[in-house]
């Protein structure tokens, strides 16, 4: 069983193809340049297709969300889109603005 066995091999073996035609390369390059879109532009457009859409309509929530939310207090409908916080010279500087001292931990240092 096993003379078979190395008949079957050796045969396998003699018949397989040692390299490929010549050219093989440049075939495999030229289909590949035919069928794959090598350019970055436009990958990157494919991506702006698809995720611009999604950005317009959370940006639009969002700048509903905020009129909504401050129509009342706000002296125009853009300030109240941005519901931006009302800034003075002294809230700019003052420190609890920058770090809230009443909701840090005791033993913070």
């Amino acid at each position: 069983m096993t003379d078979d066995n190395d008949a079957v091999e050796a045969l396998v073996r003699e018949s397989a193809a040692r390299a490929f035609d010549a050219g093989f390369s440049d075939r495999v390059a030229a289909r590949l340049r035919a069928t794959t879109d090598a350019s970055v532009s436009d990958a990157l457009e494919r991506q702006v297709r698809r995720v611009v859409p999604l950005v317009a309509a959370a940006s639009l929530m969002l700048a509903a969300y905020n009129w909504w939310g401050g129509r009342e207090s706000a002296s125009s409908a853009l300030e109240a889109a941005l519901n931006l916080p009302r800034v003075s010279l002294s809230s700019a500087y003052s420190t609890s603005t920058l770090v809230d001292a009443s909701n840090l931990p005791l033993g913070t240092p």
